[in-house]
Protein backbone atom coordinates (compact mmCIF):
# COMPACT_ATOMS: atom_id res chain seq x y z
CA UNK A 1 0.00 0.00 0.00
CA UNK A 2 1.03 3.56 -0.71
CA UNK A 3 -0.08 6.75 0.95
CA UNK A 4 -1.49 9.27 -1.52
CA UNK A 5 -2.69 12.80 -0.93
CA UNK A 6 -5.47 14.43 -2.90
CA UNK A 7 -7.09 17.83 -2.71
CA UNK A 8 -10.52 17.60 -1.12
CA UNK A 9 -9.35 15.13 1.53
CA UNK A 10 -7.24 16.39 4.41
CA UNK A 11 -5.28 13.24 5.28
CA UNK A 12 -3.08 10.81 3.32
CA UNK A 13 -5.04 7.82 2.03
CA UNK A 14 -3.91 4.20 1.75
CA UNK A 15 -4.10 3.10 -1.87
CA UNK A 16 -2.69 0.26 -3.89
CA UNK A 17 0.23 1.20 -6.16
CA UNK A 18 -1.88 0.53 -9.25
CA UNK A 19 -4.71 2.72 -7.91
CA UNK A 20 -2.24 5.53 -7.22
CA UNK A 21 -0.84 5.24 -10.75
CA UNK A 22 -4.35 5.25 -12.22
CA UNK A 23 -5.17 8.47 -10.38
CA UNK A 24 -1.96 10.16 -11.53
CA UNK A 25 -2.54 9.06 -15.14
CA UNK A 26 -6.10 10.45 -15.11
CA UNK A 27 -4.98 13.75 -13.58
CA UNK A 28 -2.17 14.05 -16.15
CA UNK A 29 -4.61 13.30 -18.97
CA UNK A 30 -7.02 16.01 -17.81
CA UNK A 31 -4.16 18.44 -17.25
CA UNK A 32 -2.90 17.84 -20.81
CA UNK A 33 -6.32 18.14 -22.44
CA UNK A 34 -8.07 20.78 -20.30
CA UNK A 35 -5.39 22.49 -18.22
CA UNK A 36 -4.27 22.82 -14.62
CA UNK A 37 -7.54 24.25 -13.35
CA UNK A 38 -9.58 21.28 -14.62
CA UNK A 39 -7.05 18.83 -13.15
CA UNK A 40 -7.27 20.60 -9.77
CA UNK A 41 -11.08 20.42 -9.93
CA UNK A 42 -10.93 16.71 -10.74
CA UNK A 43 -8.50 16.08 -7.89
CA UNK A 44 -10.80 17.90 -5.48
CA UNK A 45 -13.82 15.84 -6.62
CA UNK A 46 -11.82 12.61 -6.29
CA UNK A 47 -10.68 13.62 -2.80
CA UNK A 48 -14.25 14.33 -1.72
CA UNK A 49 -15.40 10.95 -3.03
CA UNK A 50 -12.52 9.16 -1.31
CA UNK A 51 -13.44 10.93 1.92
CA UNK A 52 -17.01 9.69 1.59
CA UNK A 53 -15.82 6.12 1.04
CA UNK A 54 -13.45 6.24 4.01
CA UNK A 55 -16.18 7.67 6.24
CA UNK A 56 -18.39 4.75 5.19
CA UNK A 57 -15.75 2.28 6.39
CA UNK A 58 -13.61 1.56 3.34
CA UNK A 59 -10.14 0.86 4.80
CA UNK A 60 -8.15 1.71 1.66
CA UNK A 61 -8.57 2.43 -2.02
CA UNK A 62 -7.93 -0.50 -4.33
CA UNK A 63 -7.64 -0.36 -8.11
CA UNK A 64 -11.32 -1.24 -8.74
CA UNK A 65 -12.50 1.50 -6.39
CA UNK A 66 -10.13 4.06 -7.89
CA UNK A 67 -11.19 3.08 -11.40
CA UNK A 68 -14.85 3.55 -10.47
CA UNK A 69 -14.02 7.00 -9.12
CA UNK A 70 -11.80 8.37 -11.90
CA UNK A 71 -13.72 6.78 -14.77
CA UNK A 72 -17.17 7.96 -13.70
CA UNK A 73 -16.56 11.29 -12.02
CA UNK A 74 -17.57 14.06 -14.38
CA UNK A 75 -16.10 17.49 -14.72
CA UNK A 76 -18.37 20.18 -16.09
CA UNK A 77 -17.50 21.08 -19.64
CA UNK A 78 -15.48 24.22 -20.05
CA UNK A 79 -18.58 26.06 -21.28
CA UNK A 80 -20.92 25.17 -18.45
CA UNK A 81 -20.51 26.33 -14.85
CA UNK A 82 -20.12 23.86 -11.99
CA UNK A 83 -23.51 22.75 -10.66
CA UNK A 84 -24.78 24.35 -7.48
CA UNK A 85 -27.77 23.68 -5.23
CA UNK A 86 -30.21 21.23 -6.77
CA UNK A 87 -27.95 20.64 -9.78
CA UNK A 88 -25.13 19.56 -7.47
CA UNK A 89 -27.47 17.18 -5.62
CA UNK A 90 -28.65 15.61 -8.88
CA UNK A 91 -25.06 15.27 -10.12
CA UNK A 92 -24.13 13.55 -6.84
CA UNK A 93 -26.97 11.05 -7.32
CA UNK A 94 -25.88 10.40 -10.92
CA UNK A 95 -22.28 9.84 -9.76
CA UNK A 96 -23.39 7.34 -7.12
CA UNK A 97 -25.54 5.46 -9.61
CA UNK A 98 -22.69 5.31 -12.11
CA UNK A 99 -20.28 4.01 -9.47
CA UNK A 100 -22.75 1.29 -8.54
CA UNK A 101 -23.35 0.32 -12.14
CA UNK A 102 -26.87 1.72 -12.30
CA UNK A 103 -28.48 3.52 -15.21
CA UNK A 104 -27.49 7.13 -15.64
CA UNK A 105 -29.79 9.36 -17.66
CA UNK A 106 -28.74 12.60 -19.30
Amino acid sequence: MELITVAGHPEPVKASPVAARLLHERLDSVRDSRGDQAAAALERLVGERIGTLLAAGTPSIDVATMRSIVDYIELPSEDEPAPTGLGKTIQGIKDKLAQRGGPVGG
